[in-house]
């Protein structure tokens, strides 16, 4: 198409995009426009006295082709003109960034990497596109990588590069050629952009200073048939004996199997897999899979699907998670607001697991409390905690069958606090004196619950429900009975109905539903077990008041472990991810060797205030031993956050600790890991990215090439408005296109005077 509009028009799209029209008759225009004038004038009194066959239509159209064909006449006789600014040659710079990634390696035919394409293309200085743009230009060759690496010539690459970051990559060729008068940029890659920060700044600069980028994409937009691990996720840190829920993003391109199987490993060792049914041409599917945990430290989980027959790339099936098990026992505080079985069989179902404590608060009266599995003898002394300091000492929170007028109004703050700012969970019971009924609409703690809660209508509201297992429950650590699939579902499915005294309306926006109870008379049904986020921190509820059914029913068969299991899983998911007064989190807990380790540690007071200002090192012990302390500094735009950054040069695990504090009151955090070693994150994603190479030339004023049209570039890089460049006025008078019209104007015109007799 292009090639068409350059034969009619002279010039290629691009000359006219960067021009600007003129016309240059000078003093000649007013005799040309007078004679025009005066041309028309004779041929519209010339058709007014035809006669004959002729109908005004006729006329009209005759006098329109002839007016048309001198309005052309005129316009080619006034010498239209496209100015343009052109490169002086030899005396310019362009620099050519060549993507020296990983990436580069992938072969979509199975034959010809990407990197082989970009040296047939540009790999020979004396020939091809290189040669016909040092034929005006002076060349500097940048290898892409991480940053924008001087080299010599194409013959220094590898493709070897563990990551890409093109905006850095932009800004490093941009100041390092700030002297020389830089004509443009020109970018070679597959577009793959694996940078945590923002492309938009770079650009941003690069437009002020009217630098274009050109950019040549390499490689497929499409894999032929692939299947991809695009996203891993999975809690952090888990506590010793709980299952953690490993949720997979698998995305696929073409045909082939319809179904491909899930693995986590450790070791070489499978802790679980499941087979799943595969998504269609260009989808994704979600898989979720629940993994045991039992031995504490850190571990490395290997998520896998086996390689498919011709997979285009196998190398983006396999991604690692860290997860780091904690040994020791968590407190939970339970508080009843009366005698109920539902306190005894909970602390009962908790008794059996080492990792959780549950310390007991039952009212038996006004002002009167049975406190069970209390520390100290003055632990609770007093009922529920009155000051954060005692509350926030806790890693959860159940709250039964309690009125909310039982709290004062800072207790109740206290509550919210405890989940938004500490990082705790909470769950909430149903019963009577519970949520809606318990008086909880306009209290602090209405924000909480991860459903809307009714203003109780009428007395005696009762609602028996089968309990039934919701998508977002299969698989989910809370609702995991030890069966995954149907076989979960069925467990469910054969639990005694439970009953609720709880008027609900619909889960908030972002709540999730793991339970289901569907109405025995046929009324519907509503959430029994959800959860959302609040905060730092999570909260659920539980919204019937009989679950001690599921252990003591007539049809719960004897030493059916499933309820003690349930309550098991719920205060560990209620702790998993409670934050300590000191923790650390690193930014990516895999890097490649030599790549920096970002590390970002919270420190709060017995409050969760952040604190600002303290005394916060990092202890840094790498994999041969040795152990490095490193200064935090507070980053002012939070409080109590604080950062540092350590070079990985060692394959190997890191372990990272703070201390913040000095002295007996010093208080250190946590481990946490990061590993140095293989990183496969160029191999994802890793299709061509046209739309952000687009992006790069479009927002810079350079134009988007591929590997077929990229011999237009010698050419179009010319018509430039950076460096030292010219002036040049292109005729456009003579345009093939121009004598065409004129042509087929009079053919038009005398074709029609001869059918109607006037010729």
């Amino acid at each position: 198409m292009e090639r068409l509009f350059e034969l009619l028009f002279k010039y290629r799209p691009l000359v006219f995009a960067k021009g600007r029209f003129a016309f240059t008759a000078g003093e000649t225009a007013m005799v040309v426009a007078v004679l025009v004038v005066l041309l028309a004038v004779v041929a519209a009194l010339g058709y007014r006295r035809v006669r004959g066959r002729v109908t005004p239509r006729d006329r009209g159209l005759l006098l329109g082709l002839r007016l048309a064909a001198l309005a052309l006449l005129a316009l080619a006789l006034l010498r239209p003109t496209l100015i343009v600014s052109t490169a002086v040659p030899e005396r310019n710079v362009v620099a050519l960034l060549l993507d020296d990634s990983r990436s580069m390696t992938i072969a979509e035919d199975g034959r010809t990497a990407r990197a082989e394409v970009v040296r047939r293309l540009f790999g020979d200085p004396e020939a091809g596109v290189p040669a016909r743009l040092a034929d005006r230009f002076h060349l500097r060759w940048f290898r892409v990588g991480p940053g924008a690496e001087r080299i010599a010539g194409p013959d220094r690459l590898t493709a070897g590069a563990s990551r890409s970051d093109l905006g850095r990559v932009l800004d490093d060729a941009r100041r390092d050629l700030a002297a020389l008068p830089l004509a443009g940029l020109v970018l070679v890659s597959d577009g793959a952009d694996n940078a945590d920060s923002s492309l938009t700044p770079s650009l941003l600069a690069l437009a002020a200073q009217g630098i274009p980028v050109f950019t040549v994409g390499i490689g497929q937009e499409r894999f032929p048939d692939d299947v991809e691990l695009s996203r891993v996720e999975a809690s952090r840190a888990a506590l010793q004996g709980s299952s953690i829920q490993v949720e997979a993003l698998v995305r696929r391109h073409g045909s082939g199997r319809d179904s491909a199987e899930l693995r986590v490993e450790e070791g070489g060792t499978i802790l679980a897999s499941r087979r799943f049914a595969l998504p269609g041409d260009g989808q994704a599917t979600t898989v979720r899979l629940p993994v045991a945990l039992t031995e504490p430290g850190p571990r490395a989980l290997t998520v896998t699907l086996p390689p498919l027959p011709g997979e285009t790339e196998t190398r983006n099936n396999t991604r690692e998670v860290l997860v780091v098990v904690r040994a020791g026992e968590e407190q939970v505080l339970y508080f009843e607001g009366e005698p109920r079985f539902e306190f005894a069989f909970l602390r009962r179902a908790a008794a059996g697991d080492s990792n959780i404590r549950v310390v007991g608060l039952q009212r038996t009266a006004d002002n009167k409390f049975l406190r069970l599995g209390v520390e100290d003898s003055l632990d609770l002394i007093g009922g529920f905690p009155r000051s954060r300091e005692e509350l926030f000492r806790y890693r959860a929170l159940v709250l039964g069958s309690v009125e909310a007028a039982a709290f004062t109004v800072e207790q109740l703050r206290m509550v919210s606090d405890f989940v938004g700012r500490r990082g705790g969970g909470v769950l909430f019971l149903g019963g009577p004196r519970a949520l809606g009924e318990g008086g909880y609409r306009n209290t602090p703690l209405e924000d909480l619950f991860p459903v809307l809660i009714d203003q109780p209508a009428e007395s005696g509201w009762l609602r028996e429900l089968r309990v039934s297992l919701t998508p977002a429950g299969r698989g989910h650590p809370m609702t995991l009975l030890g069966r995954e699939g149907p076989a979960a579902e069925r467990q469910w499915d054969s639990m005694p109905p439970l009953t609720t005294v709880n008027r609900v309306g619909r889960p908030k926006p972002g709540a999730i539903v793991l339970l289901a109870g569907r109405d025995t008379a046929g009324r519907g049904e509503q959430p029994v077990l959800a959860y959302h986020r609040f905060g730092r921190g999570r909260a659920a509820a539980l919204l019937a008041q009989d679950v001690w059914l599921w252990r003591m029913h007539a049809d719960m068969p004897v030493g059916d472990p499933r309820f003690e299991a349930f309550w098991r899983q719920v205060m560990r998911w209620l702790t998993s991810e409670v934050p300590d007064r000191v923790s650390i989190t690193a930014l990516t807990d895999q890097v490649a060797p030599g790549e920096p380790v970002v590390v970002t540690a919270e420190v709060r007071d017995e409050g969760y205030q952040g604190v600002n200002g303290a005394a916060v090192v990092a202890r840094v012990t790498g994999p041969s031993g040795d152990t490095e302390e490193l200064p935090m500094t507070w980053t002012a735009g939070a409080d109590g956050q604080y950062r540092t950054a350590f070079p990985a040069p060692a394959a190997g695990r890191y372990r990272v600790e703070v201390q913040a504090g000095d002295g007996a009151e010093a208080l250190r955090s946590e481990p946490a890991y990061a590993t140095a070693g293989e990183v496969g994150r160029e191999f994802f994603g890793a299709e061509r990215r046209t739309g952000l190479l687009r992006r790069i030339a479009e927002e810079t004023g350079g134009r988007f090439y591929t590997a077929e049209t990229v011999d237009r570039l010698p050419e179009d890089i010319v018509y430039t408005e950076r460096g030292i460049t010219t002036t040049e006025r292109l005729d456009l008078w003579d345009m093939p296109i121009v004598f065409l019209l004129l042509a087929g104007l009079l053919a038009a015109e005398w074709t029609l005077r001869r059918r109607r007799g006037l010729a």
